[in-house]
């Protein structure tokens, strides 16, 4: 590889953000090429009426070295600890919202699982394992282990929440591999949960400013080495070494050279961009499903309310049969999201599950969900502020046959030194892993320059 020219990096989400800061912090001559006109991906914050909104992550599960991170960059003063009231979570069923704990035992003695159902918890440690080796979606794994209901009512909503996916699709290897890891090791997920170190204990976070603020000051400090309305549409190796990307800037095709090259766009943009490289991972790339996602934000005033139970929200399981996925109390975790007096959620819609409800009239859809969120938490009045926005590809579904996916990469970047397949869907969706992956990564660059 010819070390004359920088290191690109096509992708201005966060993966493309971090990583290009990562980059500058170890002196490694970079550039970032983003082919919309605004830098961040899905991260995006705004103020509306006084509520302060996040239309993309809500909060960040903190760490010590994801804090010292964000202190490097000059926003540590703007981290707030969610309140006591994050600690509670709920569920809904037959129409009620019901508090759940993450602990098994505590579950047992809740009123959310039928009894058979929490025999089939109890007893959990008693089944043998599986087959080995073999690749199970979300549902099979989880109703072979714990039986239907806790699939239905347990996991079905907890991966909406997280993935907006579909647990008859999603594979446990990838979206939760400790559970499979623990079956493997100890024959239970219940001995491997009471092995491990505790059950999290990360501390959830946000920015006071909105979490956009992340991505707006990587952008500022990677200044004229972000480069938007820059769209590559080809990569190949050039005669001198060094890889030639084709690249079209506000309708103008130009040449540039770098010296290696990290795809960390989506995976359908990754795919157009390589498949003169790869075809048989571009194709692979372009079967990764990104589901649409709205997220409805509702203020409402809050004497006008009933009491609501503070916690962080609730999950929706798809029996249930609504119009949304699940619902944050912002304005409880975070109580400076809203004006004073005010009250703040944001509602997801959509998802690997629920697409056809998004092709409805988007008022027609937001009063629905509006009538729905009324019913489930008792209340009589109409928001006084909501605020709207669709994510057509929002989080990539790491579903079954995935693995396959890792193997052709893992080939591609054998095969062509210098390139690299990175993105949310090779790192994990989270802040924190986006970060941490991007670190990692701009090492093996530096050490390949």
């Amino acid at each position: 590889m010819n070390k004359q020219h920088p290191v690109i990096v096509v992708g201005g989400g966060l993966s493309g953000l971090s990583l290009g800061y990562a980059l500058q912090q170890q002196g490694v001559p970079y550039r970032v090429l983003e082919a919309s006109g605004r830098p961040g991906g899905v991260i995006k914050s705004l103020h509306v009426a006084g509520f302060e909104l996040d239309a993309g992550p809500n909060s960040i599960a903190m760490s010590p070295a994801l804090r010292a991170y964000f202190e490097g960059l000059g926003l540590g003063e703007l981290l707030v600890e969610a309140s006591a009231a994050g600690k509670h979570r709920f569920l809904v069923r037959n129409n009620k919202v019901h508090a759940i704990s993450p602990h098994p035992f505590k579950i047992i003695s809740s009123r959310f699982l039928s009894g058979a159902a929490k025999w089939r918890l109890f007893t959990e440690i008693f089944r043998k394992r599986g087959a080995a080796n073999t690749e199970e979606t979300v549902a099979d794994f989880v109703t072979r282990r714990f039986g239907k209901e806790i699939a239905t009512y347990v996991f079905d909503p907890v991966l909406s929440g997280i993935y907006a996916g579909n647990v008859d699709r999603l594979s446990i290897q990838e979206v939760m591999p400790m559970l499979s890891d623990w079956e493997k090791q100890y024959g239970s997920v219940i001995k491997g949960m009471m092995k491990s170190k505790g059950m999290g204990g990360r501390k959830i976070v946000t920015m006071k400013g909105g979490n956009g603020l992340l991505a707006d000051r990587l952008g500022a400090l990677l200044g004229k080495d972000l480069q938007l309305n820059n769209k590559v549409t080809g990569v190949w190796l050039a005669e001198d070494g060094s890889y030639e990307l084709s690249v079209s800037i506000n309708g103008l095709v130009s040449t540039l050279k770098a010296s290696q090259v990290v795809f960390a766009a989506p995976a359908y943009a990754t795919a157009y961009a390589i498949e003169t490289l790869d075809y048989s991972l571009a194709a692979a790339l372009r079967q990764i499903e990104y589901p649409a996602m709205g997220v409805l934000h509702l203020g409402y005033d809050k004497n006008e309310l009933p009491a609501i139970p503070d916690g962080f929200g609730f999950l929706v399981p798809s029996a249930e049969q609504k119009h949304f996925l699940g619902l944050i109390y912002n304005s409880a975790i975070f109580p400076f999201k809203a004006p004073e007096g005010k009250v703040l959620f944001t509602v997801f819609i959509g998802g690997a599950q629920q697409q056809e409800v998004l092709q409805q009239p988007a008022e027609m859809l937001q009063q629905q969900v509006i009538a729905e969120v009324n019913a489930l938490l008792g209340i009589k009045v109409q928001p006084v502020m909501k605020n709207f926005q669709v994510w057509e590809k929002a989080i990539p579904q790491l579903n079954v046959g995935y693995a396959e996916v890792r193997n052709k990469v893992a080939r591609f970047e054998a095969g062509h030194p210098g390139l690299y397949v990175a993105g949310n869907y090779v790192q994990g969706v989270s802040v924190p892993n986006i970060i941490s992956s991007a670190e990692k990564l701009a090492g093996r660059i530096r050490d390949a320059q």
